[in-house]
């Protein structure tokens, strides 16, 4: 184990260097090898993957051990910024998450994108995107954190927007970014209100400026030096920068957008990776947190599962499908935060990551056999692709929390829950929505009639990732156990059957019983995507009007005193002609003006 630790540099650094190599190799041979790129791209993970694996039981063991190796980057009076590592069981269990799942979406890219353009380009995005997450996760310190949460989301930003050369998708890529900008810029005004106060007041020694193991130390003075009110609302900083990140209400918008990127890169985004960042955050600042910032996580969580699940129940665009439910889920993960339960919140994000790449990958092959994502141009799929069903249904039944590793993550977080009616009926209501449009979507594009302009698809690779993810699906429902099978189990249980018969007959009959009121708010998105283009039209008209006052006012006004000058100038230029005699000239009559002026004042004031 020693080994490990001692080289845990590596699992940062090495798909950085393969990302050079790919881009090295491009340049020299002038031609892009596929084979060699993805080859290496995928050894560079799975190195990753035996190290966290193996790490990770080093951290866990009886008495918990931490991993701390940090070195002096920049020294500024006496106050020095380190850049390093901090390896503890939580960034442990994300590093395994990250490289198990970046692995197979990699080893499933080779299929999906053999027969595409700039195949090298886009694994070198897998494999810059790797590193910005590693660095995040193993950051020691805040500073660190936010480099890599910028790196970050200019991965997911070249990744999202891959197909440029569309202008949709472009557009797409931008808008991602700059609603990004928005929480990044909170987050970075929260670090710079903990550098103040521990620059200025704290006095901190020069190792423990900004750094996660000193979290509790910081929290008590923190809290000293401040009114309780100053101090949440520094800390609300860091929740906009998570809530942002995880795409939580009403910030979800970009993650929609985000779904313009190839289907294997929604995979990634939506399962371990960058939605997951925000979570990352809320449980590295946790001891930070007081009792009213914990109630805002936990309302807002409520807030964004109910509300993204019932947008999800109406979407007929596969992906977008997907994408809604992954807020609506990630915001259960802040509920769990909420009610003060971090373990469960874990356990949901490890079982959620894997069911949802298992259905985005699902998705990716519906699109190459349909030439499409839209349900109402699919039908009849399970009598051409069996096993894609089969794949389909158990993420399905996993995020419905019926079977496997979702029953295990649901019940949890219900029994966590249960001496709050309130709360407990919110997710009740959100699993009920949860499984009706997962299912939903099952019969709408699996069952009914064969069309005929399907293509079989035959590519190893992908049905290789496909099966192995299907299998870290089933395995937590073992690994994970709960404490007991009660009566709230039960009518978990009830409600989800119930939903997957509801959503039968709604496939069946081609509508959901549901007042038209509510359908259309839940088909129109809850008009949110109407209020985003309202406030781009709203920016667009500042813009207008800032541009017209800067042409026009103040440009103008520079030009009028610009010619002025240049007027009176001429005059003068005019007036020096080198005569002696004319300057007299002009002086005998300056003389003469000022004289008569003075004596006609001085005639007013005798009248006076």
């Amino acid at each position: 184990m020693d080994f490990f630790a001692n080289n845990i540099f590596l699992i940062m650094f090495l798909p950085l260097w393969i990302c050079l190599i790919i881009i090295s190799g491009a340049f020299i041979r002038l031609t892009e090898n596929r084979k060699m790129t993805a080859f290496l791209t995928s050894i560079s993970t799975l190195t990753g993957l035996i190290f966290s694996i193996a790490l990770f039981n080093y951290v866990k063991s009886p008495q918990p051990i931490v991993i701390e190796d940090s070195f002096s980057w920049l020294n500024i009076d006496n106050l020095n910024i380190y850049l390093g590592v901090l390896l503890d069981s939580t960034s442990a269990i994300f590093l395994v998450i990250l490289m198990l799942i970046s692995l197979l979406i990699q080893i499933y890219s080779y299929g999906y994108m053999k027969n595409k353009e700039e195949f090298s380009k886009y694994f070198i995005y897998l494999n810059f995107f790797n590193f910005a997450m590693t660095g995040l996760i193993l950051s020691p310190n805040l500073i660190q954190l936010y480099i890599f949460w910028e790196l970050v989301g200019v991965a997911s930003y070249l990744l999202i927007g891959f197909f440029h050369k569309k202008e949709d998708v472009s557009l797409s890529a931008k808008k991602v970014f700059i609603i990004n900008r928005f929480g990044d810029t909170a987050l970075l005004a929260g670090i710079i209100f903990f550098a103040y106060f521990s620059i200025t007041y704290m006095h901190q020694q020069p190792n423990e400026f900004l750094a996660f193991s000193d979290l509790d130390y910081f929290h008590n003075q923190l809290q000293s030096l401040t009114y309780p009110n100053v101090y949440n609302i520094v800390l609300s900083l860091f929740l906009i920068g998570a809530f942002v990140k995880s795409a939580q209400f009403p910030f979800q918008q970009w993650l929609i957008d985000a779904m313009k990127a190839p289907t294997p890169v929604s995979a990634l985004i939506h399962s371990a990776t960058m939605v997951c960042a925000g979570i990352f955050l809320i449980i590295r600042i946790y001891p930070l947190l007081s009792d009213e910032l914990l109630k805002i996580i936990l309302s807002l969580g409520l807030i964004t599962a109910v509300l993204c699940a019932f947008i999800a129940i109406s979407q007929n665009n596969i992906k977008k499908m997907l994408a809604y439910s992954t807020s609506s889920q990630l915001g259960l993960m802040f509920t769990a935060i909420g009610l003060q339960s971090i373990p469960v919140a874990i356990i949901y994000l490890v079982i959620h990551s894997f069911t949802k790449a298992l259905l985005f990958l699902c998705t990716g092959n519906i699109s190459q056999i349909s030439n499409s994502i839209e349900t109402k141009d699919i039908s009849g799929l399970r009598k051409i692709d069996f096993y894609l069903a089969i794949y389909w249904i158990i993420g399905a039944l996993s995020l419905s929390g019926l079977f496997f590793g979702g029953f295990t993550s649901k019940e949890m977080l219900l029994n966590v829950a249960e001496n709050n009616k309130s709360i407990l009926f919110l997710i009740l209501l959100t699993s009920f929505m949860s499984t009706f449009y997962i299912f939903r979507t099952y019969f709408n594009i699996f069952e009914g009639n064969k069309r005929e302009e399907y293509k079989i698809i035959n590519e190893r690779t992908m049905s290789f990732a496909l099966m192995t993810m299907v299998i870290f699906v089933i395995f937590p429902g073992f690994l994970f156990k709960v404490s007991q099978i009660n009566m709230l189990c039960l009518l978990a249980i009830g409600i989800g059957i119930t939903a997957i018969f509801s959503a039968y007959f709604s496939s069946k009959c081609n509508k959901i019983m549901i007042p038209p009121l509510l359908y259309k708010l839940s088909q129109n998105e809850l008009f949110i995507p109407n209020l985003y283009n309202f406030i781009g039209r709203l920016f667009n008209l500042i813009y207008f009007a800032v541009n017209i006052i800067d042409k026009y006012v103040i440009e103008g006004f520079i030009n009028i005193t610009v010619k002025i000058t240049k007027f009176i100038s001429n005059i003068i230029s005019k007036l020096q002609n080198g005569n002696i005699q004319t300057y007299v000239s002009y002086s005998i009559f300056s003389i003469g003006i000022i004289l008569l002026i003075i004596l006609y004042l001085y005639f007013m004031a005798l009248r006076s």
